[in-house]
């Protein structure tokens, strides 16, 4: 038998995806768009921008005062993604004010009332939103969500870092998406 990296070869991602229609998914659906609560790591902040990038988001929307981090250490961990996408910092505490009419919010959270976001129909029009590093996303602001889900952590880390679960929860997203529309 041979051993299968002998028979696979690398080809850049921009190759890959050109082949693969998945841009055609926002001719069905609006794209998704991502909070994040009072984030402390400008290198998860970038991450997340990179993130939203990657995914087709319109905006990503940190919560919390713009001088309370290095924008240079955001822009470096955001990369090539930092022009691509909108985004910027809000002290506004009432998310129906950032939030698209029509949106449905998400919060990305363990919560008494959050559902596995594998098992849950997540919305076409979604703005997700996750909490800070330390302390989650704020008890006001989670009274503002539609809904909950959590994302089932198996191992002995109970928590994940928030842009894994930022991303984990973007990609199911597409993937319902994806099965539901193309």
């Amino acid at each position: 038998m041979q051993p299968i990296y002998d028979v696979m070869a690398y080809i850049k991602s921009n190759d890959l995806f050109k082949r693969i229609p998945t841009d055609q998914l926002y001719e069905h659906i609006p794209h998704p768009m991502l909070l994040a609560d009072h984030l402390l790591t400008p290198d998860n902040m970038g991450a997340l921008i990179r993130l939203a990038d990657n995914i087709g988001a319109t905006e990503v929307c940190f919560l919390g005062r713009e001088e309370d981090h290095r924008l240079s250490k955001i822009r470096r961990a955001a990369a090539s993604s930092r022009g691509n996408i909108i985004w910027y910092f809000s002290e506004e505490t009432d998310l129906h004010k950032i939030v698209p009419a029509g949106a449905t919010l998400v919060a990305i959270e363990t919560t008494d009332n959050a559902t596995c976001i594998y098992d849950t129909p997540l919305p076409d029009h979604v703005a997700f939103i996750v909490g800070s590093e330390s302390h989650g996303i704020a008890e006001d602001l989670l009274r503002q969500c539609d809904m909950a889900v959590y994302i089932p952590v198996p191992g002995p880390t109970r928590s994940l870092n928030v842009s894994h679960a930022a991303a984990v929860g973007l990609f199911e997203w597409q993937r319902q998406m994806i099965q539901k529309h193309l």
